[in-house]
């Protein structure tokens, strides 16, 4: 019988463009909290060959959910999974028949440890992040993003949002934004609009993150840490190791746009 293992890894964005001035009328000053934010993945997966389709669509999920988190106050926040989130992995079996015999297939969503600091005063950004069991931990200066406001508005979570589209044409983000905690800062490495960003949707809704609840309250003074784990690198060495692996568990470096990266081992 020939086994192989497919892992699925939750990718993590980073999105870097110029920088804008928006206006934005902030009629509250609420600016510490909590916000909990729902992220959803579709999962696009090519079956592989030799595989029952058939019988590998119903054993994979369509989605992957999670809840994550972002805590925030005037001067620092931090994105995270939610503290009841179960990190590492969901494992299954699948069984096949091929022309050559059985094939087995061990397949596994992991949903690494990930931690997203951002100093908002002086626009640093500190990311702690888990890949294949190893910590990195990035300091970096982001590059300011660049936003097209629209007059489009809606309710998310209970606030009045209004429409942002990213300018970059590599990319495909859509945010929505209140202003009524007038921050500029998002989940992740989204920022730069003049007002918290409650919604994003990339890749033309592959991978989406809508705010469930939002807490304004006074915040426990160790409710905000900067991360500390992993070994320091720089952006450009984190993402050329994590390329390098990539190619050698067979899947193709670099991409994005919310999708899930698919690896198969033999």
């Amino acid at each position: 019988m020939k086994k192989s293992t497919i892992i699925f890894l939750l990718p993590t964005i980073v999105l870097t463009t110029m920088a804008i001035s928006l206006p934005c009328l902030c009629f509250t000053q609420s600016t510490e909290g909590v916000v909990t934010y729902s992220e959803t993945i579709k999962m696009k997966i090519e079956v592989p060959e030799g595989m029952n389709e058939e019988e590998f669509r119903k054993m994979m999920p369509s989605e992957q959910k999670a809840s994550k988190t972002l805590v925030f106050n005037a001067q620092e926040c931090l994105y995270s999974d939610a503290p009841d989130q179960a990190l590492g992995g969901t494992d299954a079996t699948f069984n096949s028949g091929s022309d050559d015999g059985d094939v087995q297939m061990d397949f596994k969503i992991q949903r690494p440890e990930n931690y997203q600091y951002r100093d908002i005063a002086n626009g640093k950004r500190i990311e702690s992040t888990e890949f294949f069991g190893r910590f990195f931990l990035i300091n970096e200066e982001p590059k300011r993003m660049k936003w097209k406001v629209s007059a489009e508005q809606k309710q998310v979570a209970g606030y009045l949002c209004q429409k942002a589209v990213l300018q970059d044409t590599a990319r495909q983000v859509e945010a929505w934004f209140t202003p009524q905690i007038p921050l500029d800062i998002g989940p992740g490495e989204f920022a730069d609009l003049p007002c918290i960003i409650l919604q994003l949707s990339m890749g033309n809704g592959d991978r989406t993150l809508v705010a469930e609840k939002v807490e304004l309250k006074t915040l426990d003074k160790k409710a905000i840490e900067k991360p500390t784990k992993g070994k320091k690198v720089t952006r450009e060495a984190f993402t050329k190791i994590r390329d390098e692996k990539m190619k050698e568990m067979g899947a193709t470096p670099g991409g994005g746009g919310g999708k899930m990266k698919v690896i198969i081992r033999n």
